[in-house]
């Protein structure tokens, strides 16, 4: 059998954030991660969270010939339950509806904006299932299809990378999409290296429980809403992202608990003109015993607060050695209510609030 092991993703940047690139030569070892600004290769602080790798038949590997709806999903329904690898040349496949995938699949085109699944009506790449990985292609919408990555029956063991995903619904769309249709205990995904834009949301999700997700070095940007939004949900770290001109906030966790933010780049969003609703990261809702860290991210030149809570309420709040210079709302880098306790590390401008805030120097 072939060991699927968690490959790791390499990177590099420029001065410019248009060119950002992150399929040079370098790489990071195992259990680290890159901060795409930066071009840093870091420790994850959660390595066995996420996606832990499947076997699959060695004799299992089949190459796509004709690059139609039709040919690539009756390949992927012959393979056999042990599972197996279906390889997509460069080319682009018109879909309607999309593509379905079942368990134990890995499914690789030859690079992105070179194996592309342009697509019509609902979403583009459908997981039903566990042990699955999607690689290197980029799913394109229509503004009316539904999402890129849809992991709406996912049962979990998932790894999502080099995947570019945009123009997926401007209203309900997300271009790496995770809220699942039944509660996923310990779901172990891993997003990475990912590109998605000019959806509603970059990356989305909801498993209403445990996730151990890490989601990490991926670029999100010109989505309607966030860059990010992980609701009602536990365990995830997002770490070496970079999160920016998305016209809401970078980053949302609505009711999530034990999220660690860290590493992350997450500039220039809240580009709304709307004097409401926009930030670097924002917390959402109500969750007695949550708690979120927030530390080592740059969260500089949003167009609302650094960090905000809307609405919220929820146990603890950490926040270390962050950079909020030029994230200014209501004269305050950070706006915390209804926070039980914050502890706070480091210059954080000014903060305004009614929490019980102990700052450390």
């Amino acid at each position: 059998s072939i060991g699927i092991f968690i490959l790791t993703g390499c990177g590099s940047s420029s001065d410019s954030k248009k060119e950002l690139d992150v399929y040079s030569n370098s790489s990071c070892e195992a259990g680290k991660y890159l901060r795409i600004k930066t071009a840093e290769c870091l420790p994850l602080q959660n390595p066995d969270w996420g996606f832990q790798g499947f076997d699959i038949p060695q004799e299992n590997i089949y190459t796509l010939q004709n690059c139609t709806q039709e040919d690539l999903q009756s390949l992927i329904n012959s393979v056999p339950p042990e599972g197996g690898k279906i390889i997509i040349p460069e080319c682009t496949i018109e879909t309607n509806g999309g593509i379905d995938l079942k368990d134990n699949i890995i499914l690789e085109g030859a690079g992105i904006g070179k194996t592309i699944i342009s697509n019509r009506g609902s979403s583009a790449v459908k997981l039903k299932g566990e042990n699955i990985i999607v690689r290197n292609f980029t799913v394109k919408g229509n503004k009316k299809s539904l999402n890129g990555i849809d992991g709406w029956y996912s049962k979990g063991n998932i790894l999502v990378e080099f995947i570019e995903a945009k123009n997926f619904k401007a209203d309900q769309g997300s271009g790496i999409y995770f809220t699942t249709v039944s509660p996923l205990e310990n779901s172990q995904i891993t997003i990475r290296y990912n590109i998605t834009s000019n959806s509603l949301h970059g990356i989305a999700g909801k498993t209403h429980t445990s996730a151990k997700m890490l989601i990490y070095s991926n670029r999100a940007f010109a989505n309607y809403n966030y860059g990010i939004d992980m609701s009602t949900t536990s365990d995830i770290e997002i770490a070496g992202n970079y999160l920016y001109e998305n016209v809401v906030a970078g980053a949302k966790t609505p009711m999530g608990d034990n999220i660690i933010y860290h590493h992350n780049d997450i500039n220039y969003n809240g580009t709304s003109q709307s004097i409401h609703g926009k930030a670097g990261i924002v917390y959402m809702g109500e969750r007695d015993e949550a708690s979120i860290i927030i530390e080592d991210n740059d969260l500089s030149n949003n167009g609302g607060n650094a960090f905000a809570t809307w609405s919220a309420k929820f146990k603890h709040l950490t926040l270390r050695d962050n950079i909020v210079t030029n994230s200014l709302q209501y004269d305050c880098n950070i706006l915390i209510y209804n926070v039980q306790s914050v502890d706070v590390y480091g210059d954080h401008g000014k903060i305004c609030g009614d929490s019980n805030i102990t700052e450390h120097f």
